[in-house]
């Protein structure tokens, strides 16, 4: 697998690096260049998965809780 490079830090008009902001005023914020990069990181890593067919236990899960939502939606 191949990643992606790593870009160089860009400054905003301020001076400063922009900053991603995620959550809350406690959560710890990323550069807007580091979360991009981890997202790309991220999507090129699990990309397969899109590819993959959906295990069958999985199926079954699925196929039961659209039988109980059904089954309550019709009370």
């Amino acid at each position: 697998m191949t990643m992606p490079k790593v870009a160089q830090r860009k400054l905003d008009d301020t001076g400063e690096v922009p900053v991603v902001k995620t959550g809350g005023p406690h959560e710890p914020a990323l550069p807007a260049d580091v979360a991009a990069c981890l997202g790309e990181r991220l999507r090129a890593y699990y990309a397969h998965l899109m590819n993959d067919p959906v295990p069958e236990h999985l199926i079954r899960i699925l196929e039961a809780m659209d039988g109980a939502r059904s089954a309550n939606n019709d009370r």
